[in-house]
């Protein structure tokens, strides 16, 4: 009886130390774009690396859409803790962060979206103080940056003379395209991304500054037959991986590695997404109706010039507008940083074939410089 009760135990023992071990850490991650947007899926990568990595770590739960948090809410949402990761736009809170605002003007500058996003990544995370100590105000931690593709327009109807802008009702997703777009005639319209096939649909918007890409991630293909091939920079004032302060100081130091380890490889894979996206709409274009414009030579000198004219005004607006005592160290440092992580991706391309050098980079000039215990502070 005895050894029967004593082979029961053993057998009960070893069956319970078999069992894998509960997941450590809880972590909800809420992104507002459709499943097959290029940060959807960079966040799936994530997901799938780390726990492919650390099995016993984490149990990530993902959210697509806006099913648990739309773009808007989504800061608050990482503050209260009910997300504790997600994908932040900062130009939703343009009065709320001047320093996220003054990143943003600079959009123009965007012409090579991995440099955008390593420079902007850079930026944030290891020299712009203010911007951490704002991040932190409004209840996140950014541990990256983000960027688009490079934008173009995208409308109801074609566009390729200055006068063509006259009236148009323009999607823009920040105050430098709000400049640009109203001296030449157009209403800018500031809606999410989640609502522009809406608005596009109902007439309320009839045209977007959006990345080649949206035509289908956004299924703005389904409404906007036309593109005309303007240079209109990048979208990098915002954060794919923008944590909830409360998650990130529950982390125990041993976490906080594990949980960074992936995040180079997820802002490589998504960098490359927003590529790709756009190529493979350029190869379907003609299947998918599109009609692709060229500028007049007028109308891409126009923008030219006002790239050039309203740099000079960054720093005014961001002083007598924003707030920021002294923007041009900032707005100094920034561009140099552009400038070096422009000859850093120019031997890597393209990028796509390969993103793990990128990725390495990235965790060799960001990632390998912060200290994980004190970070932001």
């Amino acid at each position: 009886m005895k050894l029967t009760k004593i082979l029961t135990i053993v057998a009960t023992g070893a069956a319970i130390s078999a069992t894998p071990a509960l997941a450590e850490k809880r972590v909800t991650v809420s992104n507002w774009t459709s499943p097959n947007h290029a940060t959807s899926r960079g966040h799936a990568a994530f997901v799938e690396m780390t726990e492919a990595e650390f099995p016993d770590a984490f149990d990530f739960k993902l959210f697509n859409g806006g099913a648990l948090l739309a773009a808007k809410p989504t800061l608050s949402g990482l503050r209260d803790g009910v997300a504790d990761v997600g994908l932040l736009a900062l130009t939703y809170f343009r009065s709320e962060m001047p320093y996220a605002q003054l990143v943003a003007d600079m959009a123009l500058l965007g012409d090579d979206h991995y440099a955008m996003a390593g420079a902007t990544s850079e930026f944030v995370m290891l020299h712009c103080q203010p911007c951490k100590d704002e991040f932190a105000k409004n209840g996140m931690v950014a541990l990256s940056g983000i960027s688009t593709a490079p934008y173009v327009l995208l409308t109801t109807k074609p566009i390729v003379n200055i006068e063509d802008m006259q009236g148009v009702k323009l999607r823009t997703g920040g105050s430098v395209w709000d400049r640009w777009s109203t001296r030449l005639g157009a209403e800018p319209v500031n809606v999410p991304t989640s609502e522009m096939y809406d608005t596009m649909s109902h007439g309320v918007v009839t045209a977007a500054v959006q990345p080649v890409g949206a035509l289908k991630g956004h299924s703005l293909i389904e409404v906007a037959k036309h593109l005309t091939e303007l240079p209109l920079g990048t979208y990098h004032s915002g954060s794919i991986f923008a944590l909830g302060p409360k998650f990130w100081q529950s982390l125990s130091s041993e976490q906080r590695t594990q949980f960074v380890k992936n995040i180079p490889e997820a802002v490589a894979q998504t960098t490359v997404n927003y590529e790709t996206d756009d190529l493979d709409v350029l190869k379907e274009a003609a299947g998918l109706g599109l009609t692709i414009h060229e500028p007049s030579p007028e109308f891409l000198q126009d923008l030219i010039d006002f790239r050039t004219a309203d740099l000079e005004e960054i720093a005014r607006i961001s002083r007598e507008e924003r707030g920021i005592e002294d923007p041009e160290p900032l707005i100094a440092t920034y561009r140099e940083l552009i400038e070096k992580w422009h000859g850093l991706v120019a031997p890597l391309q393209p990028i796509r074939d390969n993103p793990q050098p990128y990725a390495d980079l990235l965790r060799q000039e960001i990632y390998s410089k912060i200290d994980l215990a004190t970070y932001p502070n």
